[in-house]
């Protein structure tokens, strides 16, 4: 959900594929926060769409989407990087925007969220660093809890693996084989305290997503074989035995339904659409304009949940509801192609090069 690679081996075999699908699993997530979860719980939002809202209950699973893909990139972006690169990389990538995106939303709850929506200087600094569900500080906004994953993917998976690296040189193959193993284990064993540490460093309520992209990268970098298919089945199940397990707690919270069935039917089409790209079988929508649609996801996930509630509440009504909700979706659109042409593009790049300079130094000195 949150990377925003350029995902090519070189210029002639880029996934301009992967924009267009992540482009849709965040807007997904937009439909399913406006439509469905901002009236249906927590008291978020005072438009009602519960004519359509059903519709798009289930556009949470966006992020299940999101994590298969980091798999797959992330797996990509790797190749032939040090710890160092990939530090700079991440940090790089990661932060101009999230940064932006929580300055803005504070700035719009302090000026407008009050009494439903509120944010503290504590709790703004600290959400600044990423890192602020490590220590139970609330974020600025929910979406932000994906984040969280995604960054133990990144510190204590692929960055245990690149430093193992250093020492001796591994397969990306026993990586996977071990992950998974630890995974199927989970399934049955989570109510033991040993398997409860290791979900929180080895995320495996989620691992089936991200080892599921790294092995569609190996079928996109190699060619698809039995063991890789046998490998994508077991994730997929897992996959789809947590997202199950989810159900109870969902319909809880939201006093509604949820069907299994579509469920796994998503989750199943998730794995399917990344087994067409790995294997060049969507070559026919691999366009370069798609870029511009990959471009706007980071921002437009971080920024549209809780600024567009409070656009709802402060300036919608039920006559104008939906002309009120296509706007907020245009400007959020729109906000988020300027942050990811004008602002991020240069902020990144001045990151890049200073933590290069940083990282080399601090090298040089331990050398």
């Amino acid at each position: 959900m949150s990377q925003k690679e350029t995902i090519e081996t070189n210029p002639k075999k880029r996934i301009y594929q992967i924009d267009l699908f992540r482009f849709l699993a965040a807007l997904s997530v937009v439909f399913y926060h406006y439509l469905f979860r901002g009236y249906m719980a927590d008291n978020l939002s005072n438009l009602h769409f519960s004519e359509i809202g059903k519709y798009f209950k289930y556009g949470y699973l966006g992020v299940d989407m999101f994590f298969i893909i980091s798999g797959f990139v992330i797996t990509l972006s790797i190749k032939s990087r040090s710890v160092k690169d990939f530090f700079v990389s991440r940090v790089s990538r990661l932060y101009p925007s999230y940064w932006l995106s929580i300055l803005l939303t504070s700035a719009v709850i302090w000026m407008f969220g009050a009494p439903r929506f509120v944010v503290n200087l504590k709790q703004l600094i600290i959400n600044l660093t990423m890192f602020q569900n490590y220590i139970n500080i609330p974020s600025v906004d929910g979406v932000y809890w994906s984040l969280f994953v995604e960054m133990k993917f990144y510190i204590f998976i692929i960055g245990s693996y690149l430093i193992l690296n250093k020492i001796k040189e591994i397969k990306l193959d026993y990586l996977i084989y071990s992950w998974l193993i630890l995974s199927v284990a989970y399934v049955f064993l989570n109510h033991l305290f040993l398997f409860r540490v290791l979900d929180y460093f080895l995320i495996l309520n989620w691992s089936s997503y991200f080892i599921a992209g790294m092995i569609f990268y190996q079928i996109f970098k190699t060619k698809i074989n039995t063991q890789y298919i046998i490998l994508l089945c077991i994730t997929m199940f897992i996959s789809i035995f947590h997202a199950i397990s989810r159900i109870q707690n969902l319909e809880l919270h939201y006093n509604t339904t949820f069907s299994p069935l579509y469920i796994s039917g998503f989750i199943i089409t998730f794995y399917i659409l990344m087994l067409l790209v790995s294997c060049g079988k969507l070559k026919n929508i691999n366009s370069s304009k798609l870029i511009k649609l990959g471009l706007l996801t980071y921002p437009l996930y971080l920024l549209h949940q809780n600024i567009g509630f409070i656009i709802f509440n402060k300036l919608g009504t039920e006559s104008n509801k939906y002309a009120i909700l296509f706007l907020t979706i245009i400007l959020m659109l729109f906000v988020s192609y300027v942050i990811s042409v004008f602002y991020e593009p240069k902020v990144s790049s001045y990151i890049k090069v200073k933590l290069k300079l940083l990282t080399t130094r601090y090298c040089q000195k331990r050398g």
